[in-house]
């Protein structure tokens, strides 16, 4: 995410698209951003109007731009996004008209496949009750995709003065999906816990090293077994926000968690597009 360039928050005119402005608004104020409402319909209300449609009043949208398009509204959000240089796309995953959607609502998966910026997914359960970021968790794998993400999670969490936590699920390695410079969980993993300690150590600086994050960030790392999706959403429930990071193509099972983890968690969850060549 960048300084100065607008959060962009897509609105379909319901109440209930309206839970991602408390997460735009929050991470507007951490980079000093402004907060666009891009409201998408074949009527062009007047700002009021849009206001008292969507149960929102004027101290909720103090400060906001409400814009109005026409268009098909993943074309118009993608386009509005690379023309305003979009710090983050935030909006809530489903909405009222995605009943029938598992996990993605019908607008939000399009923009999450083609935006170039960051996304950032609200559950529609959590509502518009305030939000604040006290804590980032960073889900690692061990591979230089996963640890990308630590930078931009750092920067969040100092930003906001948040806990910024390293989430590494040990679960058994399928030698088919593991990337070259991954950083794998040791055999030792049943001996004392003081070669736990040296490992994790080991682990949380070379993930800094390849992530970017500087060497005195503050990272305190736990270590969880089981399913990864399962891991990740159970802690999450602690948590304020998740991080994750892809390329533009997800391995089937690295696709699978991603997938479980926007369909079942309690917070949001912020994806980083990562630069193919990186």
């Amino acid at each position: 995410m960048t300084a100065q360039h607008p959060v962009l928050v897509p609105l379909d005119g319901s109440a209930c698209a309206t839970g991602a402005i408390p997460v735009a608004q929050r991470l507007a104020g951490l980079f000093h951003a402004t907060v666009v409402l891009l409201h998408i319909v074949d009527d062009v209300p007047a700002p009021a109007t849009l206001v008292e449609r969507m149960n929102l009043s004027a101290d909720d949208v103090h400060g906001f731009i409400i814009e109005h398009r026409r268009g098909v509204a993943e074309e118009v959000i993608l386009q509005e996004a690379a023309e305003r240089h979009a710090a983050a796309i935030v909006m809530c995953s489903q909405t009222h008209t995605d009943i029938q959607s598992r996990i993605f609502g019908h607008v939000a998966k399009p923009v999450f496949r083609g935006a170039r910026c960051p996304v950032v997914l609200v559950p529609p359960s959590r509502g518009r009750q305030p939000w604040d970021l006290r804590r980032v968790v960073v889900p690692h794998d061990g591979t230089p995709t996963s640890a990308v993400t630590i930078e931009p999670a750092a920067d969040l969490a100092a930003r906001s003065g948040a806990e910024l936590v390293v989430l590494h699920v040990a679960t058994p390695v399928r030698a088919k999906l593991v990337e070259p410079g991954t950083f794998l969980v040791p055999s030792y993993v049943d001996q004392p816990h003081h070669e736990w300690n040296a490992w994790m150590r080991e682990f949380v600086d070379r993930m800094c090293a390849v992530g970017g994050a500087r060497s005195d960030t503050r990272i305190r790392m736990v270590v969880a077994e089981g399913e990864a999706d399962a891991a990740i959403v159970g802690f999450a429930r602690q948590s304020d926000l998740i991080v994750l990071g892809w390329r533009g193509v997800l391995e089937p099972d690295r696709a699978l968690t991603l997938r479980r983890v926007i369909r079942n968690t309690s917070c949001p969850v912020i994806v980083f597009r990562l630069d193919r060549a990186g």
